[in-house]
């Protein structure tokens, strides 16, 4: 068989089994699952007290305590593709540009409606942890929609110090 050929059958059967997924609409959410295993109960404990100190401290735009359940070499990336790389600047980030933003009513709402998709155990060390909130912090694009949704991918490792958020990414899903 040529490469064209090859090309062709392989283009079939990617769109043929694309179109046989069910597709999810733009803001209709999964129920929530977790994928993999931690490898202990006191790990998967402290993984949702991470993410419920996140969730407390966003609530309350505590700077502080964001940045002490990050890692030093944190890299957090915004929904408008700021990078910002360490705790420190994060600190700064968050103290000096993001919070200044928003009345704290917001954050105390986004805090109130975060919910988790799923949370995926990768090894002994590592885990993922999707959630989303749904806030005023600004308009949502969408006809009839009162709240924008903003959806967060939380790194988490099990460092020396317990666990921290390594890795974030905030997509906004207008």
């Amino acid at each position: 068989m040529n490469n064209k050929c090859v090309a062709a059958v392989l283009l079939c059967v990617a769109l043929g089994g694309a179109a046989s997924a069910p597709a999810q609409e733009r803001r209709q959410i999964p129920e929530f699952r977790t994928y993999g295993r931690p490898a202990s109960t006191e790990d998967e404990r402290a993984v949702d007290a991470l993410i419920r100190n996140f969730e407390e401290a966003w609530g309350r735009q505590d700077t502080s305590a964001l940045v002490a359940l990050h890692a030093e070499d944190v890299e957090w990336t915004n929904a408008y593709a700021r990078i910002i790389q360490g705790a420190e600047p994060l600190g700064r980030f968050l103290e000096q540009r993001l919070f200044p933003g928003f009345d704290p009513a917001v954050s105390r709402q986004e805090a109130a409606n975060m919910k988790i998709i799923s949370k995926r155990f990768i090894g002994s060390d590592a885990a993922v942890v999707h959630l989303y909130t749904d806030g005023q912090r600004g308009a949502s694009r969408n006809a009839n929609e009162e709240t924008r949704r903003t959806h967060m991918h939380l790194v988490l490792e099990r460092k020396e110090a317990g666990w921290r958020i390594v890795h974030t990414a905030i997509m906004d899903a207008r």
